[in-house]
Parts: structure tokens; sequence; C-alpha cells
């Protein structure tokens, strides 16, 4: 096990250094990677825990963007631009599931996993092309606001219809009713200990800080799963109730490379799980997919940016900026009962991946 996770750690530092050499996003980097090393690694227990604690991690680093005071002066135009990015592309999503032969529960989680941007390529993207200033970079943002918001409580709901096993309405009702009620006790928590938490974060050891940052992420983690929700979702409102701006850098310091391994050994084992015998099948509902997925976020940029009164151009930038998936779009995808729908989106994820930067240079 330990040549295994040497070899894996190995392969990620290489994969690593030639994302930034081709400035290109390091996710379909390491799923590649993960493909390449099924001949030599098995995936075991111990790497899909290290992957379930990689996902808790991104949830948790978003989590911790957000603030009861933050989304209460979100504003008018994240409500706006997130609304019609959500009502365009999630019912598109489930309809092409439908399309392709999914059953209800399966077209919706592919239909997630459609409409979730990655946050974490997108702004490379804006960073790497200098769209920072641009004036459609802002509803960009608003619209990932919007998206890592909803996603949360999609995720959640989701895994607690796998966990029941179905759709009948009394077991859908149940699920939506325990994922509303986890939230409100979350934004009650994080008005309500802020100042408590405050005090307990403040401890000069970066060792007394580490520990407790972890231990509240692993403790509402479980208590999520207890509820047959989604450990990460846990982890997600744990980021919430903290209070980031007091701790930023300290989190920034002992949180982020611990994500940042732990994250790629997440993408990594979805390529160990990937069955590249079935790839053939997966070709033609892969191609719908992905028009679905470019289209669909086209069709949002351009109506949020005909409604702001952004330029054409501008316009058409904000749609291509939204057009990658990534990490959120395979966690939802590893919902699914079937292994083809994982494949699907990982071919989605690294062919977005690959296109978008064309299409940047494109709409200049």
């Amino acid at each position: 096990m330990l040549f295994q996770l040497g070899l894996i750690l190995l392969v990620l530092y290489l994969g690593a250094l030639l994302a930034h050499r081709v400035k290109q996003s390091s996710v379909p980097v390491f799923i590649l990677a993960g493909l390449g090393l099924q001949a030599f690694v098995e995936h075991s227990p111990l790497i899909d825990f290290m992957a379930q604690l990689g996902v808790m991690l991104l949830l948790f680093m978003i989590g911790l963007e957000f603030s009861p005071e933050r989304l209460r002066h979100g504003g008018r135009r994240l409500v706006l631009a997130g609304a019609l990015d959500v009502l365009i592309n999630l019912p598109v999503g489930i309809l092409v599931g439908l399309a392709i032969g999914l059953n209800l529960l399966e077209a919706l989680i592919l239909g997630g996993a459609v409409y979730i941007s990655s946050s974490a390529i997108v702004a490379r993207n804006i960073i790497e092309f200098r769209r920072a200033a641009n004036p459609e970079t802002e509803y960009v943002l608003g619209v990932l606001v919007f998206e890592d918001i909803f996603i949360a409580l999609y995720l959640s709901v989701l895994t607690g219809l796998v966990h029941v096993g179905g759709l009948q309405a009394g077991e859908v009702l149940l699920v939506f009713l325990k994922t509303v009620g986890f939230f409100g006790v979350a934004v009650l928590a994080a008005i309500g200990l802020r100042a408590w938490l405050s005090r307990l974060l403040a401890h000069e050891s970066i060792e007394v800080f580490l520990l407790l940052v972890l231990a509240l992420i692993l403790l509402l983690a479980a208590m999520a799963e207890w509820l047959g929700l989604s450990g990460a979702v846990g982890a997600f409102l744990t980021g919430f109730i903290l209070p980031e701006r007091e701790f930023r850098e300290r989190v920034e310091r002992v949180i982020v490379p611990f994500r940042d391994l732990f994250a790629a050994i997440f993408f990594v084992s979805f390529g160990l799980l990937m069955d590249l015998s079935h790839v053939s099948h997966m070709l033609l509902a892969s191609f719908l997919v992905i028009l679905v997925a470019v289209w669909g976020k086209l069709g949002t940029g351009w109506m949020i940016g005909r409604l702001v009164r952004l330029s054409k151009n501008a316009s058409w930038r904000l749609g291509v900026a939204l057009i990658p998936r990534g990490e959120f779009s395979i966690i939802l995808a590893g919902l699914a009962p079937t292994p083809s729908i994982l494949g699907v989106t990982v071919i989605t994820v690294l062919v977005l991946a690959l296109l978008t930067p064309l299409l940047m240079k494109r709409f200049h």
C-alpha cells in the first residue's frame, strides 16, 4: 500500500507540473492520471476514505466563502443571474438524461452534473485570460456563488434519495425536510455561535487550531450522514459557521495543503474506477451531454447579458466562462448506481476543460 500511495503522489506531482506548464486545470490531468494508474494501483478502502476527505475539504473551503451577512447583501443581481442559470441548465440536463435512457433518479443526478460549473476552473480561466476587470465577470461570479449554495442543497437531497433508494413522495418530502432543517440549524449556529467559536479559534497554537477545525468538519459530516444526507454537506456547513474573515490566513496556511492533497486523490480515484471497456458505448451519450452543457451555458450567458444590458460580445464571454464542469459534477455523478453516468461525466469534464480555453480565445 505504501508503494501504491507513493506512486500516486509521484504521478500527481508530475500531473500538477504539466498542468501548470500548459496553463490548464489540474482536474482533467488528475483524472487521466487515475486512468493511467489502473494497471498499477488497486482501488482500496484507504483511497476511498482519502477521496471522501478531499470532497469534505473542498466543500468546507466553499462554505467558508459564505456568511449570513454576505448572503443577505448578495443582492438582486446574484439571485437573477443564478435563477436563470438553474432554470435553463438543470431541466435541460435532466431531459437529456431521460433521452439517453436513464431513470428519473439517474436523470436528476446527471442534470445536476450538467448544471454545475467548476468554480476552480472558471476562476483560473478568468485569471489566465485577464478577464477580472471585464463587465461580465461580476455576473459570472454571482452565478458561481448561487450555484455553490444551490448545489449543496441539491447534493444533500439527492444523497438522501439514493440512500432511501427511490423517489416516493413521502421519502422525497422527508429528505427535503431533513435538508432544510439541517441548513436552518446551521444558519442559527452561524449567527449564535460565532463569538464563542472566535474565542476558541483564536488560540495562539496552530496545532490547536488545526485539530479543532478538523474535528468540527468530521463531526458535522458524521451528523449529516447520520441524518441520511451527504457528509460533504456537513463539511460545507462547518465552513459556513466559522468566522472566515478573522481566520482566513490561518485556514489557508493549515487547511489548504490538506485540501489540495486529498482533492487530488479524489480526482485520481475516479480515474481508477472508470471502466475503459465501456467507453465506446458512452461516446454518443457523452456527445449529447457535451452539446447540452456548452449551449446551455452559452444561452445562460446570452440571456443574463441582454437582461443587464451587456454588449453582445460580453454576453458571449459570460456564457463561455461558465462552460467548464469539474469537481462537483464528478461528486454528483459518483452518487449514481450505474457506472455509465460517471463515465459520461468524466468524458464531459475532460472535453470541456480542454474546449473552454479555445472558446475564450475566440470570444476575446
